[in-house]
């Protein structure tokens, strides 16, 4: 059984929203005061840029090959919204990327069940991987780094 049309597009934009958070992370990484915030983010990223290699040669087999403007746009857009959340201080930042990990985790594991290619099964692990990793070290990291009361 192959993918649907459907299914190319939900990947489809699966790459755009992931150039899009990769882009706002990219500007977060280059200005977190934090290091252990910054280590966390950077795991991160490598660990997407790997599953992007890996979700563009799958479409790339079925001859699908996802539009440069488009993913320019997100980009553009994730850096702008990055530059301007970034102004609002290294905890903030680190909010933002709790938040955008935890509703994205929960996609993700929702999206394990939504396919019977093994393959799509494999990206989806590794999204809901990710994301989880991601979502638990940061809030164990603000837990951590949390300003202490007098």
């Amino acid at each position: 059984m192959g993918v649907t049309g459907g299914g190319i597009r939900a990947l489809l934009q699966e790459i755009y929203v992931q150039d899009l958070v990769l882009s706002i992370y990219a500007v977060y990484v280059r200005r977190l005061a934090d290091p252990g915030g910054r280590a966390l983010i950077e795991t991160y990223i490598g660990a997407e840029e790997d599953r992007r290699r890996r979700l563009l040669r799958y479409l790339a087999g079925r001859e699908v090959i996802p539009s440069h403007f488009v993913r320019r746009l997100f980009a553009t857009v994730g850096r702008i919204y990055g530059r301007l959340t970034a102004s609002l201080g290294t905890r903030v930042m680190l909010r933002i990327a709790l938040s955008g990990s935890r509703r994205a985790a929960r996609r993700a594991c929702a999206g394990l069940a939504r396919s019977d290619e093994p393959d799509l099964v494999y990206l989806a692990t590794l999204r809901a991987r990710n994301e989880g990793d991601l979502l638990d070290s940061l809030r164990q990291h603000l837990i951590d780094t949390r300003p202490r009361r007098a």
